[in-house]
């Protein structure tokens, strides 16, 4: 049997300003054990080797305090200023027999010199970055560790094929109070509240990741899961993850410009060093410094904790790699600018500068160790090849700005060079031996390609910016420009000589598009930043408001450059600087850059939810609608970070590449570079994994009115929340009030997005609940909804019987008619049809029912025996009632008459007497 891993894992988030957790196990720490700070260093968990109560398995230490973890309870003590308190997690219900052990050992070890005593000195304590409680329920154990920069504690539950989820309940106490709030539970103490992230869960299936709904449910101070049905088979995965991180230089100043993935998963990395002892492999292509700035080229492998190879490219001037591609074989192509003498093989299209710097573009075997071919691109200026594509022939396109007259091909779009920079755009053969088209594209002022990208037919897609006025563009979507300086997208046919489109994209302040995407359906998608309060956005985005000085944008255009399919702004209250994009295999886009300040939309599963201080990087994920922000987060150290790059794995999980300024910056164990080497700054390599990217919805319970008992039919309408769309095909469950059992709606969502279930209504008068509710799946996220269920009580009835008269003890026809109480403005007499009336004839004796129900009329009738005395004998009719009409009577009377003879007597006569 496979076991199945469940992983609830849900990040506890402390008080502002305070770094770690810290607790008691039924009695407060020994003021001599405390440790001393160790805010930089990251969480792990000391065994207990009888220095703490014996009751504690391990402690995590960090800053002013420390978490106990017992084989029952998870216990924090909090403190701030002169407060203290304690906030106890209990298992409720949990094995005492729990197994408790260390996982993934640390170097670090702990000593404990405690007075003269030596009985009492502890050594050698083992550290390490997981606890584990194994079999704290049958079949499901705990794991605690720390995460990310904030080193907050992270606890998944691990459970086994056939065990129960919901047997798993923590009491929580020590709070002054415990709410629910947008997912998240907060615990409020004397010292702060204390959060517990909303758990996000996911399983990997063919490569892909599907979500599975969980949530917390709350019962007093209860905490429990509700996880929705997923695939026992696979294992359950909770929560974003930093699946490593590591840094990347030497002792003077590096940094990280591009990022590519190859077809196993590595992260190949490009940029620039100053370092001499950058570590180069042994075997590269060039494993020693040339001198200046060189630049770069290193293959991480899947894991992050080594490198296959890292080489210099460069030569004694200054060169930079700013961006690369990696062909299906697992070559690599980088572009960027060099000085004299960078290398460049025999038989390439420009073996030597044309000018003070030059573009480039190189190809390097898999393996780091040749070059597969290496040339000069430029003219008699400076020139900077940008950003790279290859085609599925292997055939590298680049973009970037040309100083000055450029190699252009004869039938090129453009071959005149034009203002300060005009962009240029240059395809080569796939053995970089000759070029297949290179055209000028510009106007009067300074214009730069920073981002291409390249479709199924092979035509190119570039973005950047223009100070153009005169820059060409096409009847598009924006003819003229915005203001001084104003981002253009603009797409040229597969053979350089034409345009297919082009067109501004900016507003009234300074717009740059730093990066663009081709989507499986052929649209381009841009990434930049804009100083413009007007800069084009569309209804339902995201973010249709500047918030800052300078925002992120992300624009989707359609295929013919003529409209907008979305436009967001994504920023927050500090400026912003966008650079990389990579889009979801379903189109969503990621997007990473820097922000200046605090203020950055975050989300709830960020791995970094706060501004460390400096500048820090950011990574944002929007929905493929650009409606919704499914991830946002921060990431950095005590210094400035940038994220330049960032690509996207099969499963979704994104690799970012920039720079750090110094130490803090978050790295995992294990890493290939824990710790800053030095200069200015760093390289980084970090990888992160997705949890929730599903899109949130919006169910509506519609109310009901009926009376008691009653068939009634429960409705809930799902749509996706962005654009109110309605969701077919998904399964509604429904309870009426609180207490009730959740039942499935016996029919999925229709293409109106309607689900319908038909219930009885309670039996009781007066107001009660129907809620409604979608669990989620792979795609939606779940929501619920509740309406009102008013049971009415019965309409007073009138019912009218008719008198009658009859011989004694003869059949005699009785009838009496029912009206309602008016209702609302119905006109009277509103006639109560189809119901069965009673009647009997004096006080006693059995009812009669009527021969048939109440016509249209209301009246209804029944046959009797007439008393044998005659007189006058009463009728009574009655209504028993049902749950729509209260009981009514009436009495009427009988007249019993004794039958009568006439007697005629004879007469003789005459005719006309």
């Amino acid at each position: 049997m496979r076991r199945l891993t469940l992983l609830p894992r849900c990040a506890i988030a402390y008080p502002a300003a305070l770094l770690a957790l810290a607790a008691s196990a039924g009695a407060a720490p020994p003021e001599a054990l405390r440790a001393p700070q160790t805010a930089n260093l990251p969480l792990t968990f000391e065994r207990n080797t009888g220095h703490w109560p014996s009751e504690v398995q391990f402690v995590a230490r960090s800053g002013q305090g420390a978490l106990f973890l017992t084989k029952r309870e998870m216990v924090v003590s909090l403190r701030k200023g002169d407060k203290a308190t304690a906030l106890r997690l209990k298992l409720q219900g949990s094995n005492p027999k729990a197994v408790a052990s260390g996982l993934e050992k640390q170097p670090g070890i702990v000593n404990y010199f405690i007075g003269n005593d030596a009985k009492k000195w502890r050594t050698n304590v083992p550290t390490y970055s997981r606890a584990r409680l194994a079999g704290v329920y049958p079949g499901i154990d705990l794991v605690t560790y720390g995460a990310g920069k904030s080193r907050a504690l992270e606890y998944d539950f691990v459970v086994e094929p056939g065990a129960d989820p919901k047997r798993i309940r923590m009491a929580v106490s020590g709070a002054k109070s415990l709410r629910s709030v947008d997912g998240k539970l907060v615990a409020s103490t004397s010292c702060g509240d204390v959060t517990l992230n909303r758990p996000y869960a996911y399983q990997t299936i063919n490569g892909v990741r599907k979500q599975v709904a969980c949530s917390f449910t709350l019962e007093q101070n209860t905490v429990a899961f509700q996880v929705a049905r997923y695939d026992a088979s696979r294992p359950l995965v909770v929560d974003p993850t930093l699946e490593y991180s590591t840094l990347l230089g030497g002792e003077a100043s590096d940094a990280a410009n591009g990022v590519a993935l190859d077809a196993a998963g590595a992260a190949v990395i490009c940029g620039k060093s100053q370092s001499a002892l950058f570590p180069a492999t042994t075997g590269a292509y060039q494993p020693t410094h040339g001198g200046g700035l060189d630049a770069f080229v290193t293959k991480l492998n899947a894991a992050g904790t080594a490198a296959d190879f890292t080489t210099y490219l460069g030569s004694i001037n200054d060169d930079q790699a700013l961006a690369l591609a990696v062909d299906t074989d697992g070559a690599i192509t980088i572009c960027g600018y060099a000085g004299d003498a960078f290398p460049t093989t025999a038989g390439a299209f420009q073996t030597a500068n044309g000018g003070f710097s030059d573009a480039f573009v190189s190809r390097l075997n898999s393996n780091g160790t040749a070059l597969v071919y290496s040339t000069y691109v430029g003219g008699a200026f400076d020139d900077t090849a940008c950003a790279v594509a290859v085609d599925t022939l292997g055939a590298a396109t680049i973009c970037g700005q040309a100083g000055g007259a450029f190699p252009t091909t004869t039938g090129a779009y453009d071959t005149t060079h034009g203002g300060t920079y005009d962009v240029f755009v240059t395809k080569l053969n796939a053995t970089g031996t000759a070029l297949v088209y290179s055209t000028l594209l510009g106007g009067a002022g300074s214009d730069t390609a920073y981002g291409i990208a390249i479709d199924s037919a092979g035509a190119a897609t570039i973005c950047g910016a223009t100070t153009s006025s005169t820059f060409p563009v096409t009847a598009s979507y924006q003819t003229t420009r915005g203001s001084t300086t104003d981002a253009f997208v603009t797409k040229l046919n597969a053979t350089g000589t034409e345009l297919v489109y082009s067109t501004f994209l900016g507003g009234g302040g300074v717009d740059y598009a730093r990066a663009i995407a081709i989507g499986a359906d052929g649209n381009a998608v841009v990434h930049g930043y804009t100083g413009s309060s007007n800069f084009p956005t569309t209804a339902g985005a995201y973010q249709t408001a500047k918030f800052a000085t300078q925002d992120g944008f992300i624009t989707k255009l359609n295929a013919a450059g003529t409209a907008l399919i979305y436009s967001t702004y994504l920023g927050g209250s500090s400026a912003k600087y966008s650079y990389g994009l990579a889009l979801a295999a379903d189109g969503a886009p990621v997007v990473c850059g820097y922000v200046g300040g605090p203020g950055f939309a975050t989300t709830a599963d960020a791995l970094q939810a706060t501004y460390g201080s400096g500048g820090d990087a950011y990574i944002a994920r929007l929905d493929a609608s650009g409606a919704t922000l499914l991830y946002g987060s921060f990431l950095g150290g005590s210094r400035a970070e940038y994220a330049l790059g960032v690509a996207l794995d099969s499963a979704g999980a994104a690799t970012v590449v920039g720079y750090t300024g110094g130490t803090g910056f978050p790295t995992t164990t294990g890493a290939y570079q824990t710790l800053f080497g030095g200069g200015t700054f760093d390289a980084y390599v970090s990888k992160i994994s997705f949890g929730a990217t599903t899109q949130p919805t919006t169910i509506t319970a519609d109310a009901v009115t009926c009376y008691a008992s009653d068939t009634i039919t429960l409705t809930g309408t799902l749509t996706k929340t962005s654009d109110s769309s309605a969701l077919s095909g998904k399964t509604i469950q429904f309870k009426v009030n609180a207490d009730g059992s959740w039942t499935n709606a016996s029919a999925t969502t229709g293409a109106d997005g309607k689900a319908t279930l038909s219930v009885t209504a309670p039996a009781t008068t007066g107001g009660h609940t129907v809620f409604v509710r979608f669990e989620g799946d792979a795609d939606y996220a779940s929501s619920t909804d509740d309406a009102a269920l008013t049971v009415e009580a019965p309409v007073a009835t009138t019912l009218v019987a008719d008198d009658a008269s009859a011989a004694p003890s003869a059949a005699v026809t009785v009838s009496a008619t029912l009206t309602r109480t008016t209702v609302g403005s119905s006109p009277g007499p509103n006639p109560v049809t189809g119901v069965q009336l009673e009647f009997r004839i004096g006080d006693s004796g059995a009812w009669t029912n009527a021969t048939a129900l109440t016509d249209a009329t209301g009246k209804a009738s029944a046959s009797l025996t007439a008393p044998a005395t005659a007189g006058d004998a009463t009728i009574n009719a009655r209504w028993a009632g049902n749950t729509h009409y209260a009981a009514s009577s009436d009495t009427a009377t009988l007249k019993v008459k004794a039958p009568t003879t006439i007697t005629a007597d004879a007469v003789t006569c005459y005719a006309s007497d």
